[in-house]
């Protein structure tokens, strides 16, 4: 039987039943990304804990995914088929937690990560930005 984890609403809680809600925030795009080695690991080290945790994922962006100046459609910004997720998910399921993902209902806001705006500061960072003006006027 395959088992699969799918992006749900999250709805009200059953009486007794335990919710474990993963919140997606903000997609941040970088110009070193690291990708993580085991989502399962920082999803569990971040319940226990209590504090929040980050997955660091590529982003496949493909044609056609750019709709307007200010909305770009994205996949999950991870691989929910990931094994050690799916791992997690089962262990906490067994602890009798109901695991769901949640997403804001406005979309995902995408920002650049620290080390992308000193790129663009940087001295290279502005010759890219006014190729790209230059490139565009020409259009």
């Amino acid at each position: 039987m395959e088992e699969r984890l799918e992006l749900n609403e999250v709805t009200e809680l059953k009486q007794g039943e335990k919710l474990l809600i993963l919140d997606l925030t903000t997609i941040q795009l970088h110009t070193n990304a690291r990708i993580a080695k085991s989502m399962g690991g920082v999803i569990e080290r971040s319940v226990e804990s209590k504090e929040e945790g980050r997955i660091f994922s590529p982003i496949d962006i493909k044609k056609g995914d750019v709709l307007n100046d200010s909305t770009l459609r994205v996949s999950l910004p991870f691989n929910i088929d990931d094994p050690s997720l799916k791992e997690t998910v089962k262990k906490y399921q067994k602890q009798g937690y109901r695991v769901m993902i949640r997403k804001p209902k406005g979309g995902l806001p995408v920002c650049l990560g620290n080390d992308a705006k000193e790129f663009i500061d940087s001295k290279n960072g502005k010759r890219i930005i006014r190729g790209l003006a230059k490139k565009k006027k020409q259009e």
